[in-house]
């Protein structure tokens, strides 16, 4: 009987154990995915989402103006990313699209050409902000090496905006005239 309870009582310690550690990585995700935000205000209501396996999770839910998706940990280095929920159909689309196995270039060229007919939402402008680490990167936020900030300007050219479009330091215009134009500034 004794040996029983034991057990059954070691199981649930080890059961809160697992919860608990779970519960303080998921915090620590939360922090790392909103650290791109630069207002402490706006990082607090930032809704975060992750990648699980094959699933994309809400990590915690907000109704500010950001959405956030944290870094996966299968993947080495370090990227959070955090975007203005105007992007939302944007940016959701693009995982719809790689969960069906449409990556990289392909799967920005099929939004490009859904927002050209119409049938994918695009705002007029809206603002990202990422910050990147390169493989091996540690946890150490000050080891983190870049921070980017992006303006998507759908169909902006260089010349409506007055920027080169080759990459610079400062600001520069990335796909230029298309419908994923956006403005890179990089420090």
């Amino acid at each position: 009987m004794f040996r029983r309870s034991f057990t059954a009582l070691a199981a649930s310690a080890v059961g809160l154990s697992i919860a608990v550690a779970s519960e303080v990585a998921a915090q620590d995700a939360v922090a790392l995915a909103i650290a791109p935000i630069p207002s402490p205000a706006e990082q607090a209501t930032a809704k975060v989402i992750r990648k699980q396996g094959d699933e994309w999770v809400t990590l915690r839910e907000g109704a500010g103006p950001f959405i956030c998706v944290a870094d996966d940990p299968a993947v080495d280095g370090f990227h959070s990313a955090c975007y203005h929920t105007s992007l939302e159909p944007y940016m959701a689309r693009g995982r719809e699209l790689t969960a069906q196995g449409t990556t990289g270039r392909p799967n920005v060229e099929q939004r490009m050409a859904e927002i050209e007919a119409g049938t994918l939402e695009m705002p007029s402008y809206a603002f990202l902000h990422a910050i990147y680490a390169t493989e091996g990167w540690s946890g150490d936020m000050e080891a983190v090496q870049r921070h980017q900030a992006v303006i998507y300007t759908p169909f902006a050219t260089a010349e409506d905006l007055g920027l080169p479009t080759r990459a610079t330091r400062g600001a520069w215009l990335m796909a230029a005239g298309t419908a994923n134009a956006h403005v890179m500034i990089t420090p």
